[in-house]
């Protein structure tokens, strides 16, 4: 082992902790750290409970549920119920052939096909952008009985294979210059419609009169 990252399963991080009272919107999401490939085993993730290693060791999926479990719980407990709380599925990938450092291409100028969409990303099938699929039904199973309610994002963009940077910089050499980027997408265009659904679930709350 070259070395650990800590994790305090019951410890809110300090960057939103003290803002939870002031906004009438919050957003939460997990990003794209919960892969085995962001924390190999030469440098994996130890989860501590009061102030302690978790025995035995979590595995990265089973740290995750925990992790999940205790923020539900303390948004559920800290934030006021007039406050809106949504919790963003993952941002799928779509690299073929590979992982982004096993030889995989990000370089589609095509969209999906509906019939095409569990082989790419499904976990039984075992390819490269399963983590998607995994991280939200982690997700979905934290929420159930909170009032948290699930943007789900990911499977109108798991479609969009060809809507990922590289190749659409208008440059020749533009994947050598900027590598493979699977994890962005091009403005104007996927996150565009993420800020539409957003807009009109959050217009849809308040006039609703739940906030």
């Amino acid at each position: 082992i070259k070395g650990t990252y800590r994790v305090d399963v019951d410890i809110p991080a300090d960057d939103w902790i003290n803002i939870t009272k002031f906004y009438d919107v919050l957003i939460f999401n997990t990003g794209h750290w919960w892969g085995p490939d962001k924390f190999p085993k030469e440098t994996p993730l130890v989860f501590y409970r009061g102030g302690k290693p978790i025995e035995p060791p979590l595995g990265i999926f089973d740290g995750l549920k925990v992790v999940l479990k205790s923020m539900s719980s303390y948004i559920e407990r800290e934030v006021p119920s007039t406050t809106m709380k949504l919790w963003r599925t993952q941002s799928p990938r779509h690299f073929d052939g590979g992982e982004w450092d096993h030889n995989g291409s990000c370089l589609s100028k095509r969209l999906l096909e509906e019939h095409e969409l569990d082989s790419w990303f499904d976990p039984r099938f075992g390819g490269v952008n399963k983590e998607a699929r995994l991280v939200n039904s982690v997700i979905e199973e934290a929420l159930v009985g909170t009032d948290i309610q699930l943007l789900n994002l990911t499977y109108m963009s798991e479609f969009r294979a060809d809507a990922h940077p590289a190749i659409w910089l208008g440059k020749k050499d533009a994947v050598a210059v900027w590598g493979q980027d699977c994890m962005h997408w091009c403005l104007p265009g996927v996150p565009d419609t993420w800020v539409d659904i957003l807009a009109a679930r959050i217009l849809h709350y308040f006039k609703q009169g739940e906030g």
